[in-house]
């Protein structure tokens, strides 16, 4: 029948293939699939991440021999050599063949870390000026940056990579010279201002009511511009300990004051000695307790201007001598 011949020609070529099924099948298990196993993409993943890791404790090595750094000119070398050091280990890693089948995750943290390039080459050309703001401000504009990385290196299973809390370190390694130049600034100016209220030649009440008011506004100098610094967060709490310390100093300060404004006009024999004896102790307790704050604060710091305060009786410098 005409109808059972065009049949029977689809029909055997369907029946052949069933045939060869099991063949192909057999193939395909052997082998076909030219892609690598899951061992060995295991295996790729895990030689990438040595070899990143290895770029970046290289790095890190390099970085920490060098320490902190002490003061703004300091600060200048040691972020031209580790910036150094950190270009270098983007390049080599950017230079790595990416795992094959390990997913995107090893590439999206290559492309963070070129993405640093930008923000190091702005913290460097900070550190040349050695203009505290602009220095503050670039180390800042690093900190999302690095903690974007941080994330890409997490989750591509990195350990030595931006591992290491570094969107703290370094800013932090920015803002204490910074700070400690910015601080110093403010010191030079407060004690010139001190050397100028004269405690000895005052005699009376009046007298030494006119000195402590005198001392108590720079004292609100100073309390106000530590508010405006900004210190690094290690020392955050020395910073903040040391605030509160200046403001008792200030409270026991105008205490003084107010009493001797109340006493101003007063012959000696009517003024009350024990009063002004027990304000006088409390005052040499909070003089005491902000000198050693400040120096916890300057301790945890770790950083140390350019310059040098004076001697007690040795002169300020003036004002166009210091670095702004």
């Amino acid at each position: 029948m005409a109808g059972a011949a065009l049949f029977a020609g689809p029909a055997r070529r369907w029946v052949a293939s069933l045939a060869l099924a099991p063949a192909l099948a057999a193939v395909t298990a052997c082998g076909g699939d030219s892609g690598p196993s899951a061992e060995e993409r295991r295996a790729a993943k895990a030689k990438w991440i040595q070899r990143v890791d290895d770029a970046c404790g290289k790095a890190n090595k390099a970085i920490a021999e060098r320490g902190w750094p002490a003061d703004l000119v300091d600060l200048d070398r040691l972020v031209v050599r580790g910036i150094d050091d950190a270009q270098a280990a983007i390049k080599e890693i950017a230079a790595l063949k990416l795992p094959e089948g390990a997913g995107p995750k090893p590439g999206a943290f290559v492309n963070e870390i070129k993405a640093l390039d930008p923000e190091l080459k702005k913290l460097s050309d900070a550190s040349e000026d050695l203009e505290p703001a602009d220095l503050v401000k670039a180390a800042e504009a690093l900190k999302p940056r690095i903690a974007s990385a941080e994330k890409a290196a997490e989750d591509a299973g990195l350990t030595d990579c931006l591992t290491h809390d570094e969107r703290f370190f370094i800013p932090d390694a920015v803002r204490a010279p910074v700070f400690a130049e910015q601080l110093n600034k403010l010191d030079r100016s407060l004690l010139r201002r001190i050397q100028n209220v004269d405690f000895a030649e005052a005699e009376t009440p009046g007298e030494f009511a006119t000195a402590f008011r005198r001392y108590s506004e720079i004292i609100d100098t100073a309390i106000d511009g530590i508010d405006t610094l900004d210190p690094p967060q290690w020392a955050a709490d020395q910073t903040a300990n040391y605030q509160v310390a200046l403001r008792d100093l200030q409270s026991v300060t105008q205490k003084f004051t107010a009493i001797l404004v109340q006493d101003k006009g007063k012959p000696l024999y009517e003024l009350d000695r024990a009063k002004y004896l027990r304000t006088q102790r409390e005052l040499n307790r909070v003089a005491k307790t902000e000198a050693k704050a400040r120096r916890k604060m300057l301790r945890a710091v770790g950083a140390s201007p350019t310059g040098r305060l004076p001697e007690p009786g040795e002169a300020a410098e003036p004002e166009s001598s210091e670095v702004t």
